[in-house]
């Protein structure tokens, strides 16, 4: 069975969020009702994200749920946490941390919210704290400007995939979960002699 995401990510957030000393049927509760049909096979996935983050204290906050958004960019996105003792922000979720550094996406997502921050906020951080919960896992992420590019070309796929268009195919493809592939005349097999073309 498939989980879902959104649920995932909210039990993360609930056990992020929450009192040290809340017990596990509570929070359960809490997360019941922010999702009135999640199965019960996630109780299991609370209890060992509970057990991850035993020892492991998550990161303070002072605010949630922060919206932040770049003109310039033409991006917004939603920050998990906030603290404003220490003016740092935290990113929390639901997979587990890779074994170094933080996943391709989650770097993005960073440097993608770095640059929202930088036209809303007075004090500008470097970067954000990301909690693993699964894996009781907190990093400290500075995106570079690799990550940042990435983000702009990101934009401007989007921005053709908006007007009709169809995104150019890459070296390795994910054609198989695409849903252009029976419009897609970029579909046949390709030689790698094409990258060597003078």
């Amino acid at each position: 069975m498939k989980s879902n995401p959104s649920e995932k990510y909210s039990i993360c957030k609930q056990v992020s969020c929450a009192d040290p000393d809340i017990k596990e049927e509570k929070l359960w509760d809490i997360i019941c009702m922010i999702h009135p049909d999640i199965s019960v096979e996630k109780r299991s996935f609370l209890k060992d994200c509970l057990n991850a983050v035993r020892h492991v204290p998550v990161r303070p906050w002072t605010d949630t749920d922060i919206l932040v958004r770049s003109d310039r960019a033409g991006i917004y996105g939603l920050l998990d946490k906030y603290d404003a003792t220490a003016e740092e922000y935290t990113l929390t979720r639901c997979t587990k941390a890779p074994q170094k550094g933080c996943w391709p996406e989650d770097a993005i997502r960073t440097a993608a919210l770095l640059i929202c921050l930088e036209d809303t906020c007075k004090k500008k951080p470097e970067g954000l704290y990301i909690e693993y919960i699964p894996s009781g896992i907190i990093r400290y992420y500075e995106p570079t400007p690799k990550d940042r590019r990435k983000v702009f070309q990101l934009i401007n796929k989007v921005r053709d995939v908006n007007k009709g268009g169809i995104p150019k195919k890459p070296l390795n493809p994910p054609c198989s979960g695409c849903r252009f592939f029976d419009r897609c005349s970029q579909n046949e097999p390709r030689r790698l002699s094409f990258l060597f073309k003078k």
